[in-house]
């Protein structure tokens, strides 16, 4: 059996810009690079959930990294990796310690001792803010608050100095002609909590001279979070606080354009995607999520059942055209295809209401007699729930090939 490739789910290189991406990153290192910009600045890159906000970072990264090393300090921060401290900014901090630390030159030293302090006395806090006192006397309890307390006070000092001392470090750079570029990804994978505290984090401690921020956010996650952190106000529906929360920190949002059929169909085409969505990107350019994550997923199932039918003699005469249809349902309505998997029949009815021949309620019972009722129902919810199921079944054959469901379905896995 021939090699079987897949699409991973990792950030491309700006080499391979299938998605043509290239119409955001250069004018974005046009600002990054531009002598002329005025900082802080702050780019807000927002998109649906596996749009490519990661990619697009990495993109811009990567350039970075090639044309202007000596001019950038680029510090990668993932927040979901930390989703389990009490607070982001210790873990935010350290993400700058640990980059310039890595300096392979030594060019920082002055600025990993200070960040050093700073990061030790914020992780002092944190310990003694978790100090079990369970089995501790009450006359030592009264000592260890004296010295929580008169600690609290070094501390409240040494975090008041923060953004001073940040700054201070930010500028020394900028003498050597350097500048700070803060990459923030997966914030939208944290509860809201934590959202809010590392946005809130940035504005209090990033907001600086010399120092870029570029985060990917979805914009329906940050309303979520905002709405959680400050239900207590009973702000108006009217109100969009989410809105003005971001105004406030984001100087420039990117949005992602959406992909129309041409960049989903391009993207097939160019990925090496096999035979079977070969022969049918016209199905699949009208019919896919135009979704970098989606595309890449509805793919990787369609190589591999092409495999399962090449090595399988029995299954040579599937209609091709069906199973690219299923593969996409599988991907995008996975509980739309379970119904369909334990009651094969829906398929028949939602193609029959997709093509406009069931159309009254007799209809129904004449073609699905007992079964009408509940196909009816389930046909009622998924046609109003996906948009793209009128693409789909607008010119299938299932009704041909009603006796061989089944094999579709459990090839196809359901």
């Amino acid at each position: 059996m021939p090699d079987i490739a897949m699409l991973s789910d990792a950030p491309v290189s700006w080499r391979r810009d299938l998605l043509q991406f290239r119409r955001y990153v250069d004018p974005l290192m046009s600002i990054i690079t531009s002598q002329d910009t005025q900082t802080p600045f702050t780019i807000g890159v927002y998109g649906d959930w596996g749009s490519g906000k990661t990619t697009l970072l990495e993109m811009v990264d990567q350039r970075l990294a090639e044309r202007h090393a000596e001019e950038f300090v680029r510090v990668h921060f993932n927040p979901w990796v930390h989703r389990r401290e009490p607070e982001m900014l210790l873990p935010l901090l350290n993400a700058l310690h640990n980059t310039v630390s890595a300096d392979p030159k030594h060019r920082f030293t002055e600025m990993v001792k200070k960040l050093g302090v700073i990061t030790m006395n914020l992780a002092a806090d944190e310990l003694l803010k978790k100090l079990n006192l369970g089995a501790v006397s009450v006359e030592k309890i009264g000592k260890l608050a004296q010295q929580y307390a008169e600690m609290r006070g070094q501390i409240d000092s040494q975090t008041g100095r923060l953004r001073e001392a940040l700054q201070e470090q930010a500028d020394h750079l900028a003498k050597e002609n350097r500048k700070i570029v803060f990459f923030v990804d997966d914030l939208d994978r944290c509860g809201p909590d934590q959202i809010i505290d590392l946005l809130e984090s940035i504005k209090l401690f990033l907001d600086l001279r010399n120092v870029f921020v570029v985060i990917a956010l979805s914009k329906d996650v940050v309303d979520r979070g905002v709405s959680v952190r400050y239900e207590a106000f009973k702000f108006p529906a009217t109100v969009h606080i989410g809105d003005d929360y971001l105004d406030k920190m984001i100087q420039l949002p990117v949005h992602l354009y959406p992909l129309g059929p041409a960049e989903v169909g391009r993207f097939i085409r160019e990925s090496g995607p096999g035979k079977l969505a070969q022969q049918h990107v016209a199905i699949l350019e009208q019919t896919v999520t135009p979704n970098p994550r989606k595309i890449k997923r509805v793919l990787n199932l369609l190589r591999l059942t092409e495999a399962i039918i090449d090595a399988t003699p029995r299954l040579a005469d599937l209609h091709t055209d069906l199973i690219a249809r299923l593969v996409v349902l599988r991907v995008q309505s996975p509980d739309l295809y379970a119904e369909v998997a334990r009651l094969p029949t829906l398929l028949h009815a939602i193609e029959l209401v997709h093509q406009h021949k069931l159309k009254y309620p007799p209809d129904w019972h004449d073609r699905f007699g007992e079964q009408a009722d509940r196909l009816r129902e389930l046909s009622d919810v998924y046609t109003t729930k996906y948009d793209f199921l009128a693409l789909l079944f607008a010119k299938s054959a299932f009704a041909a090939s009603a006796d061989e469901l089944s094999v579709y379905l459990t090839m196809i896995g359901g």
